[in-house]
Protein backbone atom coordinates (compact mmCIF):
# COMPACT_ATOMS: atom_id res chain seq x y z
CA UNK A 1 0.00 0.00 0.00
CA UNK A 2 1.56 3.45 -1.25
CA UNK A 3 0.92 6.55 1.25
CA UNK A 4 0.78 10.04 -0.64
CA UNK A 5 0.56 13.37 1.33
CA UNK A 6 -2.83 15.39 0.45
CA UNK A 7 -2.35 18.79 1.05
CA UNK A 8 -4.83 21.71 0.59
CA UNK A 9 -3.52 24.49 -1.48
CA UNK A 10 -2.57 27.64 -0.29
CA UNK A 11 -4.52 30.72 -2.00
CA UNK A 12 -3.12 34.45 -1.66
CA UNK A 13 -6.25 37.18 -2.27
CA UNK A 14 -4.32 39.94 -3.00
CA UNK A 15 -5.12 43.33 -5.15
CA UNK A 16 -3.75 46.42 -6.61
CA UNK A 17 -3.31 49.30 -4.76
CA UNK A 18 -3.29 47.05 -1.30
CA UNK A 19 -0.05 48.44 1.05
CA UNK A 20 0.55 44.52 2.30
CA UNK A 21 -0.08 42.83 -0.89
CA UNK A 22 3.58 42.96 -2.20
CA UNK A 23 4.44 41.43 1.14
CA UNK A 24 2.16 38.52 0.60
CA UNK A 25 3.44 38.08 -2.90
CA UNK A 26 6.85 37.94 -1.33
CA UNK A 27 5.52 35.59 1.11
CA UNK A 28 4.13 33.15 -1.79
CA UNK A 29 7.69 33.25 -2.73
CA UNK A 30 9.01 32.22 0.52
CA UNK A 31 6.70 28.97 1.04
CA UNK A 32 7.54 27.93 -2.33
CA UNK A 33 11.25 28.21 -1.96
CA UNK A 34 10.93 27.00 2.00
CA UNK A 35 8.34 23.86 1.51
CA UNK A 36 8.75 23.10 -3.18
CA UNK A 37 5.89 21.42 -4.48
CA UNK A 38 3.40 23.09 -2.04
CA UNK A 39 0.59 24.11 -4.25
CA UNK A 40 0.68 28.06 -3.65
CA UNK A 41 -2.26 30.19 -5.89
CA UNK A 42 -1.40 33.79 -5.68
CA UNK A 43 -4.77 35.10 -6.52
CA UNK A 44 -5.21 38.81 -8.14
CA UNK A 45 -8.59 40.07 -8.04
CA UNK A 46 -7.83 42.51 -10.63
CA UNK A 47 -7.65 39.80 -13.09
CA UNK A 48 -11.09 38.14 -12.16
CA UNK A 49 -13.39 41.35 -11.95
CA UNK A 50 -16.76 39.99 -10.49
CA UNK A 51 -15.46 36.82 -9.75
CA UNK A 52 -17.38 35.42 -6.49
CA UNK A 53 -14.66 35.00 -3.62
CA UNK A 54 -14.26 32.39 -0.97
CA UNK A 55 -16.68 32.90 2.17
CA UNK A 56 -14.27 34.53 4.33
CA UNK A 57 -12.19 36.82 2.39
CA UNK A 58 -13.39 40.53 3.19
CA UNK A 59 -10.50 42.28 2.65
CA UNK A 60 -6.37 41.90 1.22
CA UNK A 61 -4.63 40.12 1.72
CA UNK A 62 -6.03 37.05 3.06
CA UNK A 63 -4.93 33.84 3.61
CA UNK A 64 -6.73 30.24 2.67
CA UNK A 65 -5.74 27.07 3.11
CA UNK A 66 -8.19 25.01 1.31
CA UNK A 67 -11.67 26.24 1.63
CA UNK A 68 -10.37 27.73 5.40
CA UNK A 69 -8.93 31.29 6.46
CA UNK A 70 -5.81 31.08 7.96
CA UNK A 71 -4.91 34.72 8.09
CA UNK A 72 -6.37 38.06 7.42
CA UNK A 73 -3.45 40.10 6.57
CA UNK A 74 0.29 39.13 6.03
CA UNK A 75 1.18 36.35 8.95
CA UNK A 76 5.03 35.73 10.30
CA UNK A 77 6.41 33.21 7.47
CA UNK A 78 7.52 30.86 10.41
CA UNK A 79 3.74 30.79 11.41
CA UNK A 80 2.55 30.60 7.73
CA UNK A 81 4.81 27.30 6.97
CA UNK A 82 3.40 25.80 10.46
CA UNK A 83 -0.02 26.30 9.37
CA UNK A 84 1.03 24.55 6.08
CA UNK A 85 2.58 21.52 7.68
CA UNK A 86 -0.04 20.61 10.39
CA UNK A 87 -2.89 21.00 7.39
CA UNK A 88 -1.15 18.18 5.56
CA UNK A 89 -2.70 14.42 5.89
CA UNK A 90 -1.83 11.44 5.14
CA UNK A 91 -3.92 9.26 2.82
CA UNK A 92 -3.27 5.48 1.93
CA UNK A 93 -3.53 4.43 -2.05
CA UNK A 94 -4.35 1.10 -2.18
Amino acid sequence: MATRDRRPPLRIYVAPGCSGCRTARTLAETVRHARPGYPVEVVDLAERPGASLPEGVIGVPTYLLGEVVVSLGNPEPAELLRRLDSGVVTVDDD
